[in-house]
């Protein structure tokens, strides 16, 4: 008899750890296809790299950029993005041609701020050509000569 309860105990313990699992699965689903939701509504556009040359008294100085746009995921926007990026990259040349290397070391010890004046700018451009709207600049690499 005693071994008859320990087998409807061990069935009863495998049955419940069996649907434990399986609820918590399931929640690890709808965690998951929350984050896909999130995910899926933006989207990232490597730009190539951006070098100009820079003042200073007697010696050629570079500022080299890489930037990344974030864009709505679609492939519109994608499209659009590739379309529009040498409107972009002229706007960068019209920020940073005349400045002083000193100056530009000055506007970007503040990252956001930089990244911000940039998105401004950039959807500024963007708005006069097309509907696609930047929600953000990263500033994936910055380095002044």
């Amino acid at each position: 008899m005693n071994k008859i309860v320990i087998g409807i105990i061990g069935v009863v313990l495998l049955a419940g750890a069996f649907f434990a699992g399986k609820l918590l699965d399931s929640q690890d689903s709808e965690e998951q296809s929350k984050g896909d939701v999130v995910s899926a509504t933006e989207q990232y556009f490597a730009m190539e790299r951006f070098i100009i040359s820079i003042n200073d008294e007697n010696l050629t100085r570079y500022l080299v950029l890489d930037l990344t746009l974030a864009i709505p995921a679609d492939a519109q926007s994608l499209t659009t993005a590739q379309t529009y990026t040498p409107l972009l990259r002229n706007e960068l040349v019209k920020i940073f041609v005349n400045l002083e290397r000193e100056h530009v070391k000055n506007e970007f010890s503040d990252i956001e701020a930089m990244q911000k004046t940039l998105l401004e700018k950039f959807n500024s451009v963007l708005k006069a050509k097309s509907s696609l709207e930047l929600s953000n600049v990263l500033i994936t690499n910055v380095f002044i000569q």
